[in-house]
């Protein structure tokens, strides 16, 4: 079985005219959030238990985080004020060789936040929602 390492991951993310807003940043964190269903109750007075179905899987949601070089607050806001969705690919090891795509998302950024402490890096957190 293939071992995909965080060391060395990177990613890139273009806006909806294939313009890189930032290339091949090293990222700090990664987390991808598959979806979840709701459950629906079902059950009448004449169900003998509770009785529930499954709903519609909400969006996927993808978590980033990365250092202040690159992108620039600027990138960010135009990432933001985009109503369309740009594309995140994101790159890692796998198995200790060269560093190869492992993801490929159609996103609309949806938040961001930057964070700084003393004697440290500005560190930006990206949300991303998938299109679906």
């Amino acid at each position: 079985m293939a071992t995909t390492r965080f060391n060395g991951a990177s990613a890139t993310y273009t806006d909806s005219g294939s313009t890189a807003i930032f290339t091949d940043v090293g990222i700090t964190s990664f987390s991808l959030e598959g979806g979840s269903r709701a459950e629906i109750d079902v059950t009448t007075s004449t169900s003998a238990r509770r009785q529930s179905v499954a709903g519609f899987v909400s969006p996927r949601t993808l978590s980033l985080g990365l250092l202040l070089d690159d992108p620039t607050v600027a990138e960010l806001d135009t990432m933001l004020g985009e109503c369309s969705n740009g594309t995140l690919v994101i790159k890692a090891g796998v198995d200790c060789a060269a560093v190869s795509q492992i993801l490929s998302l159609s996103v609309y950024l949806m938040s961001y936040s930057i964070t700084a402490q003393l004697d440290g890096v500005f560190e930006v957190s990206c949300e991303f929602m998938v299109k679906e």
